[in-house]
Formats: structure tokens, C-alpha cells, sequence
């Protein structure tokens, strides 16, 4: 992979990744306002399990990305 593509995929993985992980934080605040709101429990189950895969898909992005500011990192030394 070229310094170039790494530096791309860097930016990419860890824009995303932020995002998601920000919006399934959010997410999973939200099913808990739903749960204490008399909600039917499918509802703020489903929420709060999608919100769950939202946060740790951005967390592995977020890792992605460091892989990739280590391999950076690894070709400048």
C-alpha cells in the first residue's frame, strides 16, 4: 500500500469511525429515554442493540485508522 492510499485510508477510517461512534452514543442515550418512557420493549431493545453495533463498528474503525498512522509512522524512521 503506498503512503498516499495509507494516508487516505487514515482520514477515511477515522472520520467515519468518530462519526459512528459519535451517533451510537447518541443512539443509545436515546433507547434509554425510550425504555423510561413506556415504550414497548422490542422498541428500546432494538435501539439500543443497534446503537451497541453503531459504537463498536466505530471503534474498529478508529482502530483501523491507527493501524494506519503506525504504518505512517513506521516509514518515516
Amino acid at each position: 500500500m503506498t503512503r498516499q492510499q495509507l494516508k487516505k485510508r487514515y482520514w477515511i477510517f477515522g472520520g467515519v469511525g468518530t462519526g459512528l461512534l459519535g451517533f451510537g452514543l447518541s443512539a443509545l442515550v436515546e433507547s434509554g429515554f425510550l425504555k423510561y418512557s413506556n415504550a414497548p420493549t422490542w422498541q428500546w431493545v432494538v435501539a439500543g442493540t443497534l446503537s451497541l453495533a453503531l459504537i463498536m463498528t466505530g471503534v474498529n474503525f478508529l482502530f483501523e485508522s491507527f493501524r494506519c498512522k503506525l504504518k505512517l509512522a513506521k516509514e518515516d524512521m
